[in-house]
């Protein structure tokens, strides 16, 4: 066989293993994607729950805060009914007025705190309403990838080892060569030379479709064991069917 020849024969393998693997790489992108907005929701839900118990904290603050006004109030009052003066009497009054005044501002901020925590309380239950869809649709991603990748455990293997022999068949800088070609064209290697004039002796990739001279075209028909790449896309070249039986014609 000729190198171009062998190349085909690589080409066709690599082309079916990368098919099975694209089928694996779709699962797990979906199954990272999935993983990431779970992620999301879940840090979403430990920001909430934090705050929820900071503001737990600080309304439990204020109410410690308000006993001790009122325990402070009762015993004022109890220095008011024994004022010996009016000096002392409107001095102990002053200050219960302004443990009236304050007791209402801890009220104010107490509630204030005790609605904040009935509000993320309202948004966590919605959000545990989202964790538990998006789980949902994370577990059966994780069933799918499993599944994906047992279905083609033994096709894969077995490809594996067909494109080890196919590969041998190929010279080590040319293997380089596919190597990287496969790399950065998804396993599209090679194109074909197609006719699209006969009479004019008009070529053309059939990947990139741009023209090629009939000096190239003759290369690699005369030439299969010279590796001739387009100058549009860099994909090896070899002749088509209809492009061997024109020259031949």
């Amino acid at each position: 066989m000729t190198l171009i020849e062998d190349l085909l024969e690589l080409f066709h393998v690599e082309r079916r293993l990368r098919s099975l693997r694209s089928r694996v790489d779709s699962a797990e992108t979906y199954l990272a994607v999935q993983t990431r907005q779970m992620h999301s929701l879940q840090e979403r839900h430990d920001e909430l729950d934090l705050r929820k118990r900071q503001r737990q904290a600080h309304a439990a603050n204020l109410e410690t805060e308000a006993t001790g006004i009122d325990e402070r109030t009762e015993k004022l009052r109890d220095e008011l009914n024994a004022a010996s003066n009016t000096r002392q009497y409107h001095a102990v009054l002053n200050e219960v007025n302004n443990l009236k005044d304050k007791r209402a501002e801890v009220d104010e901020q107490t509630l204030v705190e005790l609605s904040g925590v009935e509000q993320i309380d309202t948004e966590l239950g919605e959000l545990d309403e989202k964790i538990a869809e998006r789980r949902t649709v994370l577990d059966a991603a994780t069933t799918e990838l499993a599944t994906r990748r047992e279905e083609i455990k033994g096709s894969l293997k077995e490809l594996d080892t067909e494109r080890i022999a196919k590969a041998a068949n190929i010279p080590s800088d040319t293997q380089r060569l596919f190597d990287e070609l496969s790399d950065d064209f998804d396993g599209e290697v090679m194109a074909g030379i197609e006719l699209i004039d006969k009479r004019r002796r008009e070529y053309a990739c059939d990947t990139c479709n741009v023209h090629l001279p009939f000096d190239i075209v003759s290369r690699v028909t005369g030439r299969p064991d010279e590796i001739v790449q387009c100058q549009g896309c860099l994909r090896i070249l070899y002749a088509s069917e209809n492009a061997r039986e024109a020259l031949v014609g």
